[in-house]
């Protein structure tokens, strides 16, 4: 268990940045912490894999992507959460009528790690270390911090909660990833780079196309967010 202050820190620290009292937020945030918001995204990611990949090598990345996503899950909702049994905020009978909450939504009962932080983190990680980027790493990480802060600002995380889960994530990311390059290295020829490319073989123009894509679906996502605040 944590020490008594830390948790008391934490809670103080997650009230601060819980909720607010603008409608357009409130909407804004429930609509980015669906992951059905970020379809167009996964869209981008499969036409990218198919374009700059043979089939093989599309699916031999999905599958590692798929995998990747299943433990993460699993290590937190299957083991943690129900091993550790930590209350999220807006369950927690201490803390429950002083969260903010948006369209009744309370998530489950319990939050301890966020798999929201975990699941964007490791996605970001192995995507950033797989294309080799640098304009496009941060972009993947500023989407999995926007994705991850929604939790707070709807009260159902605790901030140790989404930091917990951002090192699991970035750790499971990365594990993978090298799982991934020791098996593509052995079974898989490789490319013949030039400027055109990163230097693990993806098109730079390609990774423009992602990019632009990301900032699209935050269009999208603001769009939703004024049109139910409208209705």
């Amino acid at each position: 268990m944590m020490p008594l202050d830390i948790i008391s820190f934490d809670q103080q620290a997650t009230l601060a940045v819980n909720g607010s009292n603008s409608l357009f937020w409130d909407n804004v945030m429930y609509t980015v912490t669906d992951t059905f918001s970020w379809s167009l995204l996964i869209a981008m990611l499969i036409y990218i894999l198919f374009k700059n990949t043979q089939l093989k090598g599309t699916l031999f990345i999905l599958i590692t992507i798929g995998l990747m996503i299943f433990v993460a899950d699993r290590i937190c909702s299957g083991m943690v959460k129900p091993m550790v049994g930590r209350w999220r905020p807006a369950q927690d009978p201490e803390l429950m009528y002083l969260v903010d909450i948006v369209n009744g939504y309370r998530g489950g009962r319990f939050g301890f790690f966020s798999g929201h932080a975990c699941n964007t983190c490791c996605m970001a990680t192995f995507l950033a270390l797989l294309f080799r980027s640098t304009r496009l790493t941060f972009i993947l990480y500023f989407w999995s911090f926007t994705t991850t802060y929604t939790r707070l600002y709807l009260g159902v995380h605790y901030i140790g909660d989404v930091t917990v889960g951002f090192i699991v994530g970035a750790t499971i990311g990365v594990l993978f990833y090298l799982l991934y390059y020791k098996l593509h290295q052995r079974f898989f020829k490789a490319k013949l780079i030039s400027e055109q490319f990163t230097s693990t073989g993806f098109l730079k123009s390609d990774i423009n196309r992602f990019i632009a894509t990301v900032f699209v679906n935050y269009i999208l996502v603001i769009t939703i967010a004024l049109t139910r605040g409208i209705s």
